[in-house]
């Protein structure tokens, strides 16, 4: 991988950060993007949850297009043959439900500056 393909990975890990922090609701950029496993497993720890932060130029155009048929919706599953079914959700549809289950008081968030020791 190239220095530049880390850097645009890294940079979408911490804008996913940022924006969790924005709504406050704990979240962190996991050391080595998880490679060490265990309690440090995925890209990034969003209220305790592990994620991955995956950005291509256009290689989620499918998703996209998919979300948008029939005028727009708020969830997408989907799912390879022998696979479970994955939810892909756009940020708007997330950010309402992160705000439903008030996730900001049960894991807030540390200022920015915090997370940058």
């Amino acid at each position: 991988m190239s220095s530049r393909s880390k850097r645009k990975g890294s940079g979408y890990e911490l804008e996913v950060v940022r924006d969790h922090l924005a709504l406050g609701v704990q979240s962190s950029k996991q050391p080595l993007s998880g490679a060490l496993g265990g309690k440090y497993s995925g890209d990034v720890q969003i209220a305790g949850m592990y994620g991955e932060c995956k950005r291509r130029r256009k290689g989620y155009s499918s998703l996209y297009k998919a979300l948008e048929q029939g005028g727009g919706s708020d969830v997408l599953f989907v799912r390879d043959d022998n696979r479970e079914t994955l939810v892909v959700l756009p940020w708007e549809t997330w950010r309402q439900i992160l705000g439903w289950l008030r996730w900001a008081d049960l894991y807030p968030a540390e200022t920015i500056e915090e997370t940058k020791k």
